[in-house]
């Protein structure tokens, strides 16, 4: 099994200008600086939560179907496509209406099921033989970002900006965007 981000996402969870609101910064000098501080942080922001923050394609190959497959990379948005390798060695597409897409949420990973009354094809038994390509993130843009989230990055990136002369010190991430990071994580059981 693998799991793959194939496409980068289009923008930022978070706007310069709010960041610039949050640090209180009016000038342009630090635009680009600010830019790559918000790029780092919310990298930061998405390995505390284990979630992807701005809508991206992923792909996952699996080397059998099982039940229900998981879409890691919660919340799922769309399934694009699931091909797999027939037993006689020929890739075929699954058609949408054989199998059933549960989106999950916020607290839930989505999940591929068959559709009533529809078993999974017979594949044959080989590493990968199945390619799960799927939309995952909350949303295209800045827009679709719970604001907490976007204050979190806010607070991150200050934090960032105010000790980015301090060696070492600036990889820190503030407790309170920690928390708030935390209470959107997805714990799997």
């Amino acid at each position: 099994m693998s799991h793959n981000q194939t496409t980068d996402p289009a923008s930022l969870p978070i706007t310069l200008q709010q960041v610039k609101a949050w640090t209180r910064i009016d000038d342009n000098a630090s635009d680009a600086e600010l830019a790559g501080l918000m790029q780092a942080a919310t990298k930061r922001a998405e390995v505390i939560m284990d979630r992807p923050i701005i809508q991206r394609e992923y792909t996952l190959t699996l080397d059998d179907l099982p039940t229900a497959i998981s879409l890691p990379g919660t919340p799922a948005q769309s399934v694009t496509s699931i091909t797999y390798i027939d037993t006689d060695g020929t890739l075929q597409t699954l058609a949408s209406n054989q199998y059933q897409v549960d989106l999950g949420g916020e607290y839930k990973h989505g999940r591929i099921v068959p559709a009533y009354g529809i078993t999974w094809p017979a594949v044959r038994k080989i590493p990968e033989t199945i390619t799960v390509v799927y939309q995952a993130g909350y949303g295209p843009d800045w827009n679709s970002v719970p604001a907490d989230i976007q204050q979190a990055i806010a607070y991150m990136v200050g934090h960032y900006y105010d000790m980015r002369d301090i060696v070492g010190e600036n990889k820190t991430v503030p407790e309170t965007a920690i928390d708030i990071l935390m209470g959107h994580r997805v714990y799997t059981v």
